[in-house]
């Protein structure tokens, strides 16, 4: 099963991801069935000439097949980036990025710290909520706000989020992407590890939309990011507390865009979650070489980041899995249960085997 794990994140895998995209497009087979129906009767003899069958007709049923298939696909994936769009199929207007404000948690280190860099270069005005202190890279940047915040305390986001309204404005972007993570069994994490990591993980969430998510819904304007894990979908031995605080943040994520469209009529707030596999961050460092020697490929932070900014550059709501061509454990839950157990039976395998410092 170890095997299996290392299949769906290897280079064959993106491999595979790439050549069934550019197969399965619409513009492949019906490229080929066009040339093959409206060709000269000699180019046509030609192309039967090269091909291991007599005749032209199973071939031309074949790519009507995949060109039906390709486009049912093409039209599955246009409707579900609508649908995460709040059912638009062009990007939200009214975005300049001179005049946005974005809040950005954990922005002192790892993916925050990228996203922050990407946001400033653009011209968006930067406000930092983090423990950490502010890179010395950050100190002279004119756009960017250090806010020295403990996300776990209700009253010290809100202290912060009045000092941002009053030096910044109105933010239109918040990005939750602070996180912890410890490697430990149900058994031997405490209760106060337990508290802690539901409450920069998750809880913060509401602590931060809260503050932060009238004023776009009063602009019907804004873009709420919310930075989950691969471990919203994959129950993680030795990580039952990470993987139920990412799970716990898609739900969320789910939840808002679901309010926001019914209950507040703010279709011009976009929401959007990303689903990264580990990254090589300060989060993972003591693990990292663990993770990697188990065939873990870690992703970078400067790869996440860009992709995050992309997101918001884009003005588009979306759920994005990360690499994408892992995609497919977005589907995990409607796996058979005993697929399931197998699965994280090779997770708990893998993660036995790591040492953790």
């Amino acid at each position: 099963m170890s095997m299996l794990l290392n299949a769906m994140d290897s280079p064959a895998a993106w491999a595979i991801h790439k050549l069934a995209g550019a197969v399965l497009s619409p513009v492949f087979s019906g490229s080929l069935l066009l040339a093959l129906v409206v060709a000269p009767e000699p180019v046509r003899l030609e192309l039967l000439s090269r091909l291991p069958v007599s005749e032209l007709g199973p071939v031309v049923k074949a790519l009507k097949v995949l060109l039906a298939l390709a486009v049912v696909r093409s039209l599955n994936a246009g409707l579900s980036t609508m649908a995460a769009n709040s059912w638009r199929a062009t990007k939200a207007k009214g975005w300049h990025w001179p005049d946005e404000v974005a809040v950005v948690t954990g922005g002192c280190s790892g993916i925050g710290y990228g996203i922050v860099e990407r946001l400033a270069r653009r011209g968006v005005k930067v406000a930092i909520l983090d423990i950490q202190d502010l890179p010395e890279a950050f100190e002279k940047e004119a756009g960017i706000r250090y806010y020295r915040c403990d996300i776990t305390s209700a009253a010290a986001v809100s202290e912060a989020a009045a000092a941002v309204r009053a030096e910044l404005g109105d933010a239109s972007i918040l990005v939750n992407n602070a996180g912890i993570a410890n490697p430990m069994s149900i058994l031997d994490v405490s209760q106060d590890f337990l508290r802690k990591i539901f409450a920069v993980n998750c809880l913060s969430h509401w602590t931060l939309v809260q503050e932060f998510l009238p004023a776009m819904i009063k602009r019907n304007k804004g873009h709420v990011v919310t930075v989950a894990s691969i471990a919203s979908f994959v129950s993680m031995a030795r990580g039952a507390d990470y993987s139920a605080t990412k799970a716990a943040a898609l739900s969320f994520h789910e939840s808002l865009a679901a309010e926001l469209e019914h209950f507040y009529h703010a279709d011009g707030v976009l929401t959007s979650v990303v689903h990264p596999n580990f990254v090589r961050t300060p989060l993972v460092n003591a693990y990292a070489d663990g993770l990697e020697e188990s065939g873990v490929r870690l992703l970078t932070p400067e790869y996440v980041s860009a992709v995050i900014a992309g997101q918001i550059f884009g003005r588009r709501g979306g759920q994005l899995v990360l690499p994408e061509h892992a995609s497919g454990i977005a589907a995990l839950r409607g796996w058979p249960t005993w697929l399931q157990v197998i699965f994280r039976n090779a997770v708990a395998n893998r993660a036995s085997k790591l040492v953790v410092p």
